[in-house]
């Protein structure tokens, strides 16, 4: 029965342990990225045009930085929910806005994208339609 058990947990180890390729994505505070990505960052604000898509992407190894700024936002409107799914060649980034009931909105959005395994395609998606990067800093 011992022995059983210890199989079933071995199995279980590997099969966790052997994920393949997987992408997580999680909301940072800016302070808390290298001074790389900081920079960029006062780039990307100090040479906006206010025109931009908003979205913005640096590239740092396997972890990647996504940048939402105002310019993301339509009027009325604030950050809603995001969500990242993969498949065999790409990454799909769905971002979504939505309507302002406190007319309190932040000014930003920085997540931390970590990639295991590698990717074909990038792809981002604002409210279910397929959009662009408006820069990508590597």
């Amino acid at each position: 029965m011992k022995q059983f058990i210890l199989l079933i947990l071995i199995v279980c180890g590997i099969l966790t342990g052997c994920g393949g390729n997987k992408v997580t994505i999680s909301e940072i505070n800016l302070e808390k990225t290298n001074d790389i990505v900081k920079n960029f960052i006062m780039d990307v604000e100090n040479d906006e045009k206010g025109t931009g898509s908003g979205i913005y992407m640096y590239n740092d190894s396997k972890k990647r930085y996504l940048y939402l700024n105002q310019n993301f936002l339509d009027d009325g409107k604030e950050f809603g929910d995001i969500d990242i799914k993969t498949d065999k060649n790409s990454i799909n980034i769905y971002l979504n806005d939505i309507s302002n009931s406190e007319g309190e909105v932040g000014t930003y959005k920085l997540y931390k994208i970590n990639v295991k395994g590698d990717y074909e395609y990038l792809k981002v998606f604002k409210n279910g339609e397929e959009t662009h990067f408006e820069g990508i800093g590597t």
